[in-house]
């Protein structure tokens, strides 16, 4: 086979680099094509079994349905040049209070690299303006969306960052769906701060304790508890702490986290509370990094390792 000049310098800096600094050899590989689609996502119906579903939730989510008829949701389709016939719904991170599929465009790209999939990844409305479960609602049709697009469940790979990880989980319980996996990078199951790596890596990590009695703080903004007894009953459900959810059926899932972040503790007792449930969890921790690195720059050390060990999933 023919190769031109160009092909044979990416592949003696890629045999050097990869003999001497792996993470430079991953920064100097060509960039692989992706293209990019806007797409506009109208609001569903929630379907009965997704009302029985949603435990406290129910009347606040037929509510929010009832006022978003007339919903257009910003969205976007990242497709690599060689895709196969399934396809990732990605939910982005940010607290519930930032971020939006074109803020997140690097980490659908990188992930559309990794699965060789198409992803989808969805504007969700945020706190404070749009108070908890419109962005429940929102994933939902973000779903069934997909769905209309000729998807099957067994296609479908739900994926998701922080508290996209979140609310991966809270869309799972809400629909019960046999999907083809579950990917979650450093996922929110837990907002009570209260186990030891959010002490340990306070100082490390770029994650802040929840402060849910702080009015100020993005749970606050997310759930507008009320009364004290409200508030515990809140923080406590599954759809908001999936630590205590009933994950009996949940698909294969993929878990990483940093072993340096704030979450970490969290992130181990949701795997082991899945596990007792028969759930199959895989979980991975890569040496002192830090929440959602996954997203960061190119060169970051263990990056590369994290989407290759996605894309092996």
């Amino acid at each position: 086979m023919v190769t031109s000049s160009a092909d044979h310098t990416w592949h003696v800096l890629g045999q050097t680099c990869h003999e001497y600094w792996p993470d430079i050899a991953q920064l100097l590989r060509p960039p692989q094509h992706v293209s990019y689609e806007q797409l506009s996502i109208p609001a569903y119906p929630l379907s009965a079994q997704s009302l029985q579903s949603a435990g406290i939730w129910r009347g606040a989510l037929a509510r929010v349905a009832d006022a978003s008829a007339a919903m257009h949701m910003a969205a976007e389709r990242v497709v690599p040049a060689s895709a196969e016939s399934a396809v990732v719904l990605y939910v982005h991170g940010g607290a519930y209070t930032s971020g939006s599929a074109r803020q997140y465009r690097e980490v659908h790209a990188r992930m559309a690299r990794a699965t060789r999939l198409p992803v989808i990844g969805f504007s969700y409305r945020l706190a404070p303006a749009a108070q908890y479960p419109v962005q429940l609602y929102d994933a939902y049709c973000a779903y069934a969306h997909v769905r209309s697009m000729g998807y099957e469940d067994a296609q479908i790979v739900l994926a998701g960052d922080s508290a996209g990880g979140n609310l991966v989980l809270a869309l799972w319980q809400l629909v019960r769906m046999p999907a083809r996996a579950l990917v979650l990078l450093s996922p929110r199951v837990d907002v009570t701060s209260a186990r030891q790596s959010w002490s340990t890596f306070a100082g490390v990590d770029v994650l802040r304790a929840y402060a849910p009695d702080d009015s100020r703080s993005s749970i606050w903004q997310l759930l507008g508890h009320g009364t004290d007894e409200r508030a515990r009953q809140l923080l406590a459900d599954p759809f908001v702490a999936p630590v205590n959810a009933d994950l009996h059926g949940l698909p294969p899932t993929l878990v990483q986290a940093g072993s340096a972040e704030v979450m970490l503790d969290d992130i181990r007792e949701f795997v082991r509370r899945a596990r007792r449930q028969r759930a199959d969890v895989e979980l991975q921790l890569f040496d002192d990094m830090f929440h959602v690195f996954q997203a960061a720059l190119p060169g970051t050390r263990n990056l590369a390792a994290a989407w290759d060990a996605i894309g092996a999933f």
